[in-house]
């Protein structure tokens, strides 16, 4: 029989109700036979469905990391120095590391919802760190405050990850990964705008002026209570009305084992490099900000940054998503796309810097004669950061749609990433010779390259979950691979 016969055998018999206002449907599992499953209707069958779930996180990263990520572009730091706030983000990004790097433990056991409302319950905390240090100048809650951000960052990465890798339909991916990214930069569009308005007059360097640091802190405070509209993971329900996948709860040792093996698994030792370079130029090109432009400058550009992701990932997501090319050829496709003009731009970055190094720029503004020649390619690196996030979500979201398994997954990442960041601000922080770490940056992006692509070369064909009904591919089951995977 063939697989399409298959597929249509085992879901002649679904039902329009069961009388109860759901609407009963069969769902595969990974075992032989089918299992049934409900799909409310209505407002409760939109509250359960994975787009709501992705809505619902896409608040948050508009609340929390859009919010983090307008102030700190600024590169003011709270009227720190440029030193001194990376040092603090070095401080936070340590802490994201130990909670993301048992990530997939902590999911396990106490739930993605559980670490999603811990971590939005401690945006507010980051807010308050820059808003203090600016107004009362007291430099230990704006560390302290940022080092506890960054455990409740770290929650709520996993649980983010966890969400954005398992809970979309197949097609779906590239599209919710687009729109969770871009609604992280509508916050930053939001908070881009607000800064370039209360800033537009100021045309020298320095820091931020205290009320927009306290309208960033309004709005980090709203993610709280924003957290609790996230649904259970085992009452989320997708379009066809089966469930996320879900693996029983193992004891903490056995937890353990699996994030150990995952470690050790040949697809992650390979993508090392490229998630701990992934947010490495985070650090690099905020002092590359700081140190060459002015306060109304920074603030354009915190318009203009989110501005340009907000197409371009739109753009990627749709890319990633196009079901008339399989799986492998989209993941090739979408590497070349995100790092050739990488590479462009830091060729660009890096040959700018040699030259302010010898003949300093000062504070450009926007009216200034060098400002586009030192800013487009700092606009490029921005954005094909942002496309590289989205790329490598998608990328290691390829073999599997289980909760658990992901959260283990995107815990890894994070924690790699969030090494890569300390690593980046750390150094930030110390070595002020922009031309190092640029240096440093660029071959961190070619050190990647080979692992990266060997993966994009071996993606499955098709995802598991894959829902092409007319080549037999159903959701929910696992099939066989064409190119052997197993």
């Amino acid at each position: 029989m063939s697989r399409t016969a298959s597929f249509n055998s085992k879901t002649e018999d679904m039902g329009p109700s069961n009388g109860k206002g759901e609407v009963t449907v069969a769902s595969l599992s990974n075992e032989e036979g089918a299992v049934q499953s409900t799909q409310p209707r209505g407002w409760k069958g939109f509250y359960r469905s994975t787009l709501f779930q992705v809505l619902v996180v896409s608040a948050l990263a508009f609340c929390g990391p859009a919010m983090s990520d307008a102030v700190q572009n600024l590169g003011g730091g709270g009227n720190a120095t440029p030193w001194a706030a990376n040092a603090a983000t070095a401080a936070s990004y340590v802490a994201v590391f130990a909670v993301s790097l048992f990530g997939g433990p902590l999911a396990s056991r106490l739930g993605v919802r559980t670490l999603l409302i811990f971590g939005a319950a401690t945006f507010s905390i980051n807010g308050s760190s820059y808003y203090v240090n600016l107004k009362y100048k007291v430099q230990w809650w704006f560390v302290l405050g940022r080092t506890i951000y960054g455990l409740g960052f770290g929650a709520w990465y996993v649980a983010e990850a966890a969400i954005i890798l398992s809970y979309p339909e197949e097609q779906k991916r590239g599209l919710y990964l687009a729109i969770w990214v871009m609604s992280r930069n509508l916050g930053q569009l939001v908070g881009g705008s607000i800064n370039l308005s209360r800033n537009i007059h100021n045309a020298k360097a320095g820091s931020v002026s205290l009320s927009t640091y306290l309208i960033f802190l309004i709005i980090e405070c709203l993610g709280f209570p924003i957290s609790f509209l996230i649904s259970p993971a085992n009452r989320v329900r997708k379009t066809n009305g089966a469930g996320v996948k879900l693996a029983p709860k193992l004891s903490w040792a056995e937890e353990f084992k699996l994030l150990g093996q995952a470690m050790m698994m040949k697809r992650n030792l390979l993508l090392g490099v490229y998630f701990f370079y992934s947010y490495f130029y985070g650090g690099v090109l905020g002092t590359y900000l700081s140190t060459h432009f002015s306060v109304r400058a920074r603030s354009l550009s915190t318009l203009l940054v989110p501005l340009g992701v907000i197409v371009v990932v739109f753009l990627l997501g749709q890319l990633l998503d196009m079901q008339r090319i399989n799986q492998r050829r989209r993941a090739q496709i979408g590497l070349a796309v995100v790092m050739l003009p990488t590479l462009a731009a830091f060729i660009w970055i890096t040959i700018n810097q040699s030259i302010y190094s010898k003949h300093p720029t000062g504070s450009l503004d926007w009216t200034s004669s060098g400002w586009a020649n030192a800013y487009l390619p700092y606009y490029i690196l921005q954005l094909t950061g942002y496309m590289c996030q989205t790329y490598i979500y998608w990328l290691i979201s390829c073999w599997s749609s289980d909760v658990t398994a992901n959260a283990r997954q995107g815990g890894l990442f994070r924690a790699v990433e969030a090494a890569g960041q300390a690593v980046s601000y750390g150094l930030n922080s110390k070595v002020k010779n922009l031309s190092i770490t640029l240096g440093i940056n660029f071959g961190l992006c070619v050190l990647a390259l080979p692992g990266v692509l060997m993966v994009a070369m071996s993606v499955p064909l098709y995802r598991s979950d894959a829902q092409q009904v007319a080549d037999g591919q159903v959701e929910g089951t696992e099939l066989e691979r064409e190119d052997g995977d197993k």
